[in-house]
């Protein structure tokens, strides 16, 4: 799989509140000033070095993403993301590096198959309490929109979250993987469009024991332009 590794685009860090102060006085030394998420996490992917708090999580994200970060291990820390490898003592708690790369998924599932993959008992005793649970004219909302701006056909917001939770389930239970190219490691089963909560993957709330992930943006992360709507990202953990 290194042949596909070039240089990261993107390094991933989760810190406590103390060592994020630390960092910020690093980088203000040498007149670097980190931005700050105010709505959405995936903004700072849009500078060369940033953060989120952990209220960011709840902005906009409260129904979604905001129940796997408390979920996780990574509940209460603060990510950060930089173009460029923190150096220790920071580079200690890299959590992942993410890289665009050349993929076509194999297969997409059915729409039967991805309610399979929903109703996976090792996915379900994995899926964090709150997950989705989206007020019912919120989801309508959703559905509409996405059928006005992108023109997606979802009869149902129930559909749409089958969707969406059948992405996360193939990170978890491993259905659909990429094949040998590279090193057969799952994917995303579906386009943005219908996808929700990439940073799950890309910031490793599901704390993966696979060797790397090939993650697409959900709508929400292509909407604030931090990803390219449909690539594919070669996401990397780093094991500890």
């Amino acid at each position: 799989m290194d042949e596909h590794i070039k240089k990261p685009w993107k390094y991933c860090y989760w810190l406590t509140e103390e060592q994020l102060e630390q960092l910020k006085a690093h980088l203000q030394a040498q007149g670097i000033e980190m931005a700050r998420a105010k709505q959405n996490p995936c903004e700072i992917l849009l500078t060369e070095i940033g953060y989120a708090e952990p209220v960011t999580w709840s902005v906009i994200c409260r129904f979604d993403a905001a129940p796997w970060y408390q979920a996780s291990r990574h509940a209460g820390k603060y990510l950060v993301v930089s173009s460029q490898a923190l150096t220790a003592p920071f580079s200690q708690f890299l959590e992942t590096t993410i890289e665009p790369v050349a993929f076509s998924p194999p297969r997409i599932p059915t729409p039967e198959e991805q309610k399979a993959l929903a109703a996976n008992s090792d996915y379900l005793a994995r899926q964090p309490q709150g997950w989705g649970a989206f007020p019912k004219e919120m989801g309508e909302a959703i559905v509409a929109g996405l059928g006005k701006v992108f023109g997606a056909q979802i009869r149902t917001f129930e559909d749409l979250l089958c969707t969406w939770t059948a992405v996360h389930a193939n990170f978890i239970c491993r259905a659909y993987r990429s094949g040998e190219e590279f090193g057969n490691i799952p994917y995303s089963i579906a386009d943005s469009v219908h996808m929700s909560t990439c940073c799950v993957e890309m910031f490793n709330l599901i704390n993966t024991q696979e060797e790397a992930l090939l993650v697409r943006p959900c709508i929400g992360a292509v909407i604030v332009k931090a990803f390219e709507k449909d690539q594919y990202y070669l996401v990397t953990p780093v094991k500890k």
